[in-house]
C-alpha cells in the first residue's frame, strides 16, 4: 500500500468526490480524518472505510471559520502527531443561489454582494484557511502533499460567475503554494474536473432543467487525486490535471 502510515485530512468528505477520495486514500493504507459539516454523512464515510479494513475518524467543522479549521488541525495533531496529506475538496454552489435560475447562469451584474461573498467563502476561503493552518506543520516536517479540487470552470472561459472565479483562484493559489513550499519537500497540485456526478450536481442539474446532461465519475476524480499522491514525479508541482474535458 503506497500511503501506509500516512495521515490524511480530506475536507468535504461526507459525500461525492470527497467520499470517493477518502475511500481511495484509505485503501492505500492512509489514516483518514474525514471532515465536513454534516455528521451523519461523515459517519457513513467512516463506516465505509472501516468496513473495508481502513482507519478513519470523522470531524464535523465549519471550515469557513478560521478557529474551526485550527480546531480540526489541533485534533489531528493531538491524535496522530503529524499531517502528511491535505485534500482540499470542500466547496459547492449553494442551492439557495440557483433555485430561481431558469436555464441560464447568473450574470455578473445580477449577483448580490452576499451571494458573491458566499461562493468565494465556500470555495476559496476554505482551501486558503486549510493551507494557512496546515502548511506550517508540513514545513516543520519537511514533507507533505496537498491536492486541491478546482474545476474546468476555473480553467476556461465560463459563465459561472463567482464559482468560476473561486475555482480559478484555487489554481493560482496552488501554483503560489507550490513555489513557496518546494524547498521544504512539499508537493502542491490540483485536479480540475468537468461536470461530476455528485448529489449536489444532480440537484443543480434538476434546478436548471439539465437532468440528462452527461457527467463524469467522482471515483475517477479520486483516482486522479491518488495519482498525484502516489505516482506523480516530484517535479510535478503547482500543476492541475484536467478531467472530463468533453462533457
Amino acid at each position: 500500500m503506497k500511503l501506509n502510515g500516512k495521515i490524511a485530512i480530506i475536507t468535504g468528505a461526507g459525500k461525492g468526490i470527497g467520499r470517493e477520495a477518502a475511500l481511495a486514500i484509505a485503501a492505500e493504507g492512509a489514516t483518514v480524518a474525514a471532515v465536513a459539516r454534516t455528521q451523519s454523512n461523515l459517519d457513513e464515510t467512516v463506516r465505509m472505510i472501516r468496513d473495508k479494513g481502513g482507519c478513519a475518524i470523522s470531524l464535523s467543522h465549519d471550515l469557513t471559520v478560521g478557529s474551526e479549521v485550527q480546531a480540526m488541525v489541533d485534533t489531528v495533531i493531538e491524535t496522530y502527531g503529524r499531517i502528511d496529506i491535505l485534500i482540499n475538496n470542500a466547496g459547492g454552489y449553494p442551492s439557495e443561489i440557483y433555485k430561481n435560475i431558469e436555464h441560464q447562469a447568473i450574470k455578473l451584474w445580477e449577483w448580490s454582494e452576499n451571494q458573491w461573498d458566499q461562493i468565494i467563502k465556500t470555495n476559496l476561503r476554505i482551501p486558503f484557511l486549510c493551507m494557512n493552518k496546515i502548511l506550517p506543520i508540513m514545513i516543520q516536517q519537511r514533507s507533505g502533499k496537498v491536492v486541491s479540487v478546482s474545476s474546468r470552470m476555473g480553467r476556461i472561459a465560463s459563465q459561472m460567475g463567482a464559482y468560476a472565479v473561486a475555482k480559478g483562484g484555487i489554481i493560482t493559489m496552488t501554483k503560489t503554494a507550490a513555489i513557496q513550499t518546494q524547498e521544504y519537500g512539499i508537493q502542491v497540485n490540483a485536479v480540475s474536473p468537468g461536470i461530476v456526478d455528485t448529489p449536489g450536481q444532480r440537484v443543480y442539474n434538476h434546478s436548471v432543467g439539465q437532468d440528462d446532461i452527461s457527467m463524469g465519475s467522482a471515483a475517477d476524480v479520486a483516482q486522479a487525486i491518488l495519482y498525484l499522491l502516489c505516482d506523480a514525479p516530484k517535479a510535478m508541482n503547482g500543476q492541475s490535471i484536467d478531467l472530463f474535458t468533453t462533457v
